[in-house]
């Protein structure tokens, strides 16, 4: 279909549906399902029909909601399932997507995206893929200009209400326990490093594999088993999160007890998502993941690994020009850093405190859990839901 044709489609004045699109990646997940939940606590299903557009239905069908649907939409879809997804992404009233996008069809629908992370490293190629938007969350007004010059929209777009999904970061009504045979543990701390190698070969913006394991720091099993000797002795688990697109083959680990890797799959086991087991530990390390920002809400320990800032500012590059004007923690450069993070950990000694909490008032402008809530009013009051 030529471009002409397209934008006339665009433009023309069709009858919408009372129909709402949801996505996510994984699905169900995300500052999506979060806001989800509050569309059914707030019966919005009474009177709009909610579509989740995801990899594979068939996985939900034992989900039995009033008015919501899980559709086929993405990868390569068979003819029935290809037509289903394009009437209802023209019929659609609202759509709600944060990860793989979920574009309008026609200009009388209203799309809030809603993001998976504020800006930290260069996504070019992301960003010029958002396409046309009615309004595009944000944390706080810190961020806009970057938001703003980086996707090509609008400032008058950007919405400054906090990410659903760190509601979670303040529930404490989840056991996190079961994750690991009911062992108890004086501390816990999550490990979230972001991608070195992506799972698509073609990628151009792969590093050259520096870590063997496929995480900073830890440049051998050797290391990994002084390092787990160290945990057990001071009682503390180490979690590891890959991130989804983390190249797994690389990440070569063998079984240790204070030291353990946690996939999406072990928290859907447990019903749990990843920001209620991120709010229950005492400790994060991350490197050059947004993560980095939700987790100051916790007002606990934060530790970033710059081990391979160099290079990982070659191959992907950062929106600021000095991340440690922004970015406030215990810095890891080595493996006694490391050590040293976990130490503290262990005694409460919480050394970058000040300084995180001068960065989280600039970085957050609502820190009180309550997102979720406050982008239903936006929707309500703002887009006529």
């Amino acid at each position: 279909m030529n471009k002409k044709i397209k934008n006339i489609i665009y433009n023309f004045p069709i009858r919408l549906k009372k129909y709402i699109i949801l996505e996510s990646h994984p699905d169900l997940a995300d500052n999506t399902y979060a806001l989800y939940k509050i569309l059914l606590e707030n019966n919005i299903n009474e009177k709009y029909k909610i579509f989740w557009f995801v990899d594979n239905k068939s996985l939900y069908k034992n989900i039995n909601i009033k008015n919501v649907y899980f559709i086929n939409a993405f990868g390569k879809l068979k003819f029935f399932d290809k037509f289903k997804k394009l009437y209802i992404n023209y019929k659609a009233k609202y759509i709600i997507d944060c990860n793989k996008l979920v574009y309008k069809k026609n200009i009388n629908q209203k799309r809030l995206y809603l993001g998976h992370g504020m800006p930290y490293k260069s996504v070019p190629e992301y960003c010029d893929m958002i396409g046309d938007l009615d309004y595009f969350l944000s944390l706080s007004p810190f961020f806009d200009t970057t938001l703003s010059k980086l996707c090509h929209i609008n400032k008058n777009k950007i919405i400054d209400l906090g990410f659903p999904r760190n509601d979670d970061l303040f529930s404490n009504n989840k056991n996190i326990k079961n994750l690991f045979k009911n062992k108890t543990y004086d501390k816990i701390i999550m490990w979230l490093p972001t991608y070195r190698q992506r799972k698509n070969k073609s990628s151009n913006l792969n590093m050259k594999n520096s870590f063997n394991l496929g995480v900073p720091i830890i440049y051998n099993v050797e290391s990994l088993i002084i390092l787990n000797e160290f945990l057990k002795n001071l009682n503390i688990l180490l979690v590891l999160k890959p991130h989804p697109a983390q190249d797994l083959s690389i990440i070569k680990t063998q079984e240790f007890s204070n030291f353990v890797i946690l996939t999406d799959e072990d928290l859907k086991k447990e019903n749990i998502n990843l920001y209620e087991f991120l709010g229950q530990t005492d400790g994060l390390i991350t490197d050059y993941s947004s993560v980095y920002y939700d987790y100051l809400l916790t007002n606990k320990p934060i530790a970033i690994t710059t081990d391979d800032l160099e290079e990982y500012k070659k191959a992907f590059g950062f929106v600021y020009n000095n991340i440690y004007e922004v970015i406030k923690g215990e810095y890891i450069n080595s493996f006694e850093d490391l050590k040293s993070f976990i130490q503290n950990i262990s005694t409460g000694n919480d050394v970058a405190k000040k300084e995180r909490e001068n960065v989280k008032k600039i970085l957050h402008k609502f820190q009180d859990g309550n997102s979720s809530n406050r982008i239903y009013e936006f929707l309500v009051n703002n887009m006529e839901l």
